[in-house]
């Protein structure tokens, strides 16, 4: 779930970035998307925070390819319903 959002910085709880696997693959492919600055997993929480540009990386697109790259773990992220207009 989506935690917090301010323009160029979303934070992610999810227990499933506590299996390290996952979490270093989420980190690794989430990091090669242009527009992303920093991307920084902390297991013990499962916490998951992304640094992006809103410029080159809009949010919607952001939460697009987030979800995506989870699914591929059959991880679903929920959006609560604050920002699902973003």
């Amino acid at each position: 779930m989506i935690v917090s959002y301010s323009p160029g910085r979303v934070r992610i709880r999810l227990n499933e970035l506590k299996n390290p696997i996952v979490a270093l693959a989420v980190k690794k492919r989430m990091q090669g998307v242009d527009g992303i600055r920093e991307v920084m997993v902390k297991q013990s929480t499962g916490s998951l925070l992304v640094l992006f540009d809103p410029e080159i990386l809009p949010p919607e697109k952001l939460f697009a390819r987030g979800r995506a790259e989870l699914e591929k773990y059959n991880i679903r992220l929920a959006l609560p319903e604050t920002e699902k207009g973003l």
